[in-house]
């Protein structure tokens, strides 16, 4: 009886964690366009990133900067074509998100 109900009790913890995983409440790691009309786009010849970190528990810090202007002037690109937004998370307490912008 002990050990079925120890068989039980694994099952469902182990049931709980995958639906957490694929729900993406333990890891996700996305990457989406900030624009999406693509009709007139060129191919861009160079690409170019910069990040933004986030840490929540109780109060949530965030440092660096991620705005596409900015980085489009930090790295020389003198017209920028699209770009895509990258977000990892972890636990929902660890976040990082990436732009990354393409252009010439």
């Amino acid at each position: 009886m002990r050990r079925s109900l120890l068989r039980v009790s694994a099952i469902v913890v182990l049931c709980a964690l995958a639906s957490a995983c694929a729900r993406g409440r333990i890891y996700t790691h996305v990457t989406e366009p900030l624009v999406t009309n693509f009709q007139e786009t060129p191919v861009g010849s160079r690409a170019e990133s910069s990040d933004v970190r986030s840490f929540r528990y109780y109060v949530e810090v965030d440092w660096n900067e991620n705005a596409i202007g900015q980085i489009a002037k930090d790295n020389g690109l003198e017209e920028v074509y699209y770009a895509d937004l990258e977000t990892l998370s972890v636990l929902g307490i660890w976040t990082q998100r990436w732009v990354n912008v393409v252009g010439k």
